[in-house]
Parts: structure tokens; C-alpha cells; sequence
């Protein structure tokens, strides 16, 4: 187990721009609550309609403390109180049921695909129950049945406590991706159309549809108010307290790019995260909700937790890879008892390699409730 670190280092990070999260900020849009460079107030916010009596005013004449500079902990996790190695090279759904048990998702090429729900013990997984399918991504109700979607079908599916396998929802034309089922028991489903994933295009299909406990259709988010797209490839979607969407939106099949969508049920987007300048590169593959409302995203390509609040300031950025080994983090959940569990992918060079699923302690700040 690793020692918790005396102090909470932070670093000072300056704030990017919020259309290109590239370029340095400096303006602000008062009405849209929006920083932004020169470069995309000219091209972007300008040309908006709805922006033409915004008043838009220059950085130099706010305060820097309030938005230039950002107090970011460079700690996520405190400590890894345990460690599971599994049968598997890699984990890319993982969810938590009660205080032990544990689903997760095996689907790599050239590898016996399989959903396995086990119980964490002290030193092991006791496997429950095997699922030989290739399935993109799982959910857990509260009664603790598993909703799964099978690569190739267009079916979400349950598994009941009996075994048994029952189609909930046919989705038909649309391709389901993400699972979430929000804290009243509403199924999530991230959808695309037939065809190539990649790369998207203007007649593309992206939504992300809410069904009722009836598994009828209850609200579908594709736009924003402005009519705009909101999707790429809704590949993670998880909620928070007030049921506000957060999703992993992936731009390419290698997982090199990528964004989150935080979105209400209404409709109306709150904010895209593109990452941090820290990381060379990013793209969101797991998503975990505190107590709190605070998202923390596992970033696969920088072995890095970030945490953001439900406005998408980046309030924590930590690379777990130096303190706790923890490489290549893909999915992740947060117990009963509040801790998070990350699963990873094994090194892919090395035979015989099987990935973990680690138990580790959230700082107190990030896990706080309000």
C-alpha cells in the first residue's frame, strides 16, 4: 500500500481557451461565461447571432487571480489500498454492485472476449459467473442485474440474477455504444449509425438516448439549442446527482483524440472539456462520478486522472503512472464505501500479461459532499 502524501502539491496552470483549448485566453464573454483567444472570438463567437450584443470584455481588466490562473492539485488518489490482478489483458468496462462485487469487460482481438462478474476478497476475484461475448460496454442497475450490448447487434440486453438473458431495447437502425443507468433507474444508451465509426460526417447519426423504467423513449440528445451536434462517438456516459450527462466523446479509432460533453436532459450543453496542455494528448476512456459531483476521467495516453467540477474547471490532474505504477488506466467505478476503482490494459508487448484492477483512496477534497 502507498504511503499518503503529507501535503497537497499544486501547480499553477493558466487557463486555455474554451473553443480551441489551445491558444492563451484573452477575452471574456460576459453573457456566455466563456474565456476565449482572439483568434476564436473573431471566427467563432462573432459569428454567432445570438452573441452580437454580448458584451465581450479583455482579460487585462479582470483581476488575473479570478480566471488566469488556476490552483490545480496534482493529486487525485492518496493512496492504492489494494490490488487485483485479473485473467484478462485488459478491462474496458468495469462497474460496482454492493461492497464486493465487481463487473468488468474483456474485448480485445485474438483474445476470448468475456463479461465476468466477481467478488473482491482479500487477496483475489473469486469469479461468479463468465460471460463469453464481445460486448462494448456494461450496466449495473440497483438491483444488481447487468445490462450489456454485444459488438454486432443492435440489441441492449440484461443479464437477471437467474442467468437468464433478456432483450430490453432494440435499437434499430441505430448502433448501441455507452450504458448508464442514472439514480432513477433510467437506461442510458450512447448510439451511432450503420456504417463506419470514423470519420464522421455531416449526415452522421450521434445521439444519446434516455429510456424510462419502461425501456420506452424518453428523451434523445443529438444538438445543442443552437442546433449544432454534440457527438462524435458517445463511447462513456455517466450522470451526476441531478441527472446532468457527462460523455466520452472519442474523434478517431485510435483513441488519440477525444473530449467530454457534460449535457442536461433538456438539452442545453454545459461545457466540453478537450484536456489539459500538460498532456500531449487526450481522450477520455472511463468516467467516475463522487459523492460530490466532481467527474473524474482516467486519460489512457498520459497515465493521468483528471477531476473536474460540474462547471469543467480542471480541479485536479495527477499522473498516477510515477507514484503508484498504475499504467494505461481505462475504466473505472467508485464503491459503496467511496473508492475508486481503476482498471487497466497490460503492456501490450509482454505475453501472459493480465491487467489489475486497483482499489485506491480519493483525496477527502475531491470526495467531500457540499
Amino acid at each position: 500500500m502507498a504511503s499518503k502524501s503529507a501535503s497537497l502539491r499544486k501547480a499553477q496552470v493558466p487557463l486555455s481557451c474554451h473553443f480551441c483549448n489551445e491558444q492563451a485566453v484573452q477575452w471574456k464573454c460576459e453573457e456566455c461565461d466563456v474565456f476565449m483567444c482572439t483568434s476564436c472570438k473573431e471566427k467563432i463567437h462573432q459569428r454567432l447571432k445570438s452573441a452580437q450584443d454580448h458584451e465581450i470584455v479583455s482579460i487585462s481588466d479582470i483581476s488575473k487571480e479570478n480566471f488566469s490562473q488556476r490552483d490545480v492539485a496534482s493529486e487525485v488518489i492518496s493512496s492504492v489500498f489494494n490490488t487485483y490482478t485479473t485473467a484478462v489483458p485488459v478491462i474496458n468496462s468495469l462497474s460496482c454492485s454492493g461492497d464486493e462485487d465487481v463487473y468488468f469487460t474483456c474485448n480485445k482481438l485474438q483474445e476470448r472476449s468475456r463479461l465476468v462478474k466477481g467478488r473482491m476478497l482479500k487477496s483475489s476475484i473469486r469469479t461468479l459467473e463468465t460471460l463469453e461475448k464481445k460486448i462494448f460496454d456494461i450496466a449495473v442497475n440497483k438491483d444488481g442485474e447487468t445490462f450489456f450490448n454485444e459488438i454486432g447487434y443492435k440489441e441492449v440486453c440484461i443479464l437477471t440474477h437467474a442467468g437468464e438473458i433478456k432483450t430490453v431495447v432494440d435499437t434499430s437502425p441505430m448502433i448501441p455504444l455507452s450504458l448508464h443507468v442514472n439514480k432513477d433507474n433510467e437506461l442510458i444508451v450512447g448510439l451511432r449509425e450503420h456504417g463506419p465509426p470514423f470519420p464522421t460526417t455531416d449526415f452522421s447519426i450521434r445521439q444519446v438516448m434516455i429510456f424510462g423504467k419502461d425501456y420506452k423513449r424518453k428523451v434523445s440528445l443529438e444538438t445543442d439549442t443552437k442546433g449544432k451536434k454534440m457527438f462524435s462517438y458517445p463511447a462513456r456516459v455517466k450522470t451526476d446527482s441531478k441527472n446532468v450527462l457527462y460523455v466520452s466523446d472519442w474523434f478517431n479509432v485510435d483513441l488519440s483524440s477525444g473530449r467530454v460533453v457534460a449535457v442536461e436532459a433538456n438539452g442545453r450543453q454545459k461545457f466540453t472539456y478537450y484536456g489539459n496542455q500538460t498532456c500531449k494528448t487526450f481522450c477520455p476512456y472511463g468516467i467516475a462520478i463522487t459523492p460530490s459531483d466532481n467527474i473524474i476521467l482516467s486519460d489512457k495516453n498520459s497515465n493521468a486522472l483528471h477531476v473536474l467540477n460540474t462547471k469543467g474547471e480542471l480541479l485536479g490532474l495527477h499522473f498516477i503512472d510515477k507514484e503508484y505504477e498504475i499504467k494505461r488506466p481505462l475504466s473505472l467505478c467508485i464503491d459503496n464505501e467511496g473508492y475508486l476503482l481503476i482498471g487497466n490494459a497490460a503492456i501490450q508487448d509482454k505475453k501472459d500479461s493480465h491487467a489489475n484492477i486497483y482499489v485506491t483512496k480519493i483525496i477527502e477534497h475531491f470526495m467531500s459532499t457540499r
